[in-house]
């Protein structure tokens, strides 16, 4: 039976974790909700200091739910925890990477698994890199990419980037009907709403161009919706140049909006912005999709 040796008092409340935990490790969330919510972080004071004093074991890393606690007895099944934890896809696109000698990039993993692009990062960056080392991560021309900690990366190159070049000649052949199809959705949704919509000149001050721009008249002053339109994952400086080219606009609002399969995390760290993705298959669904806005006085 495990018993504490604190050199303070204990409390109800640390009683009641230790013996949550008796059943096996759990997340700092699973444990606050065996709580009212006003001692929630009365909670996290006692799980932190609980660990501080070695009664209890700490996760090296933290998931969503926070980090996973466990009694030192039972410091071997946190893994066996993290995988209950993890979505099903990124479990998936784990077993992907290390089944495989392969190179694969974060927006592949993401479309074959049809998971959350942020969710998958985190995990397979954070947690199964960074802290597990179970695999490895790195940028190669804007793509994030993963592979199996068991190989080298050098000697999965070669086949990564000729499969890399088919990508791009892909791009080059579907980018077109992506802008289109893109386009048509807009289009047909904006010039649609119960409110005056123009389709307006995509220029700009400079006379640099967007790959769509709309005029909606909310109020007083119209609102310029700028689109870009990428159907490739776009680089740092792309995204960079696109906003520099709505803060040419030195009046009004202008919303600029760019639309992508998905950007490398990078993008996220840099960009002004927080930026939300959208599959081309989920497009149909406009009304959910949620645009990057900043308002230029």
């Amino acid at each position: 039976m495990h018993t504490l040796n604190f050199k303070y008092r204990t409390s109800p409340i640390t009683d009641r974790i230790v013996q949550l935990l008796k059943e096996g490790p759990l997340t700092s969330s699973e444990v606050q909700k065996q709580f009212e919510p006003g001692m929630w972080s009365k909670v996290r004071s006692k799980l932190s200091r609980l660990y501080r004093y070695g009664h209890l074991v700490r996760s090296p890393f933290k998931t969503s739910q926070g980090y996973i606690y466990s009694l030192p007895e039972h410091k071997d099944k946190i893994l066996n925890k993290l995988q209950q934890i993890v979505p099903a896809y990124v479990r998936n696109s784990l077993q992907l990477i290390l089944t495989q000698k392969k190179i694969f990039t974060l927006n592949e993993l993401v479309e074959l698994t049809n998971g959350n692009f942020e969710t998958m990062e985190y995990y397979l960056t954070q947690v199964f890199s960074r802290q597990l080392n179970w695999i490895k991560n790195s940028y190669y021309k804007g793509f994030k990419i993963f592979w199996s900690s068991n190989f080298d990366k050098e000697g999965l190159l070669e086949d990564f980037v000729k499969r890399l070049s088919e990508v791009h000649r892909n791009i080059k052949v579907q980018g077109k009907e992506f802008e289109k199809e893109v386009e048509r959705l807009l289009d047909r949704y904006l010039l649609n709403l119960p409110i005056k919509v123009e389709k307006d000149s995509t220029g700009t001050p400079s006379g640099k161009y967007f790959d769509l721009s709309y005029k909606l008249y909310l109020f007083d002053q119209p609102i310029h919706l700028k689109v870009e339109i990428k159907s490739y994952i776009p680089n740092l400086y792309q995204v960079a140049l696109f906003y520099k080219k709505f803060r040419e606009f030195k009046y009004g609002s202008v919303v600029p909006v760019m639309i992508a399969p998905a950007f490398p995390s990078v993008v996220y760290q840099t960009f002004g912005d927080t930026v939300y993705l959208l599959p081309l298959r989920k497009l149909e669904e406009i009304t959910k999709v949620v645009l990057s806005t900043r308002s230029i006085q």
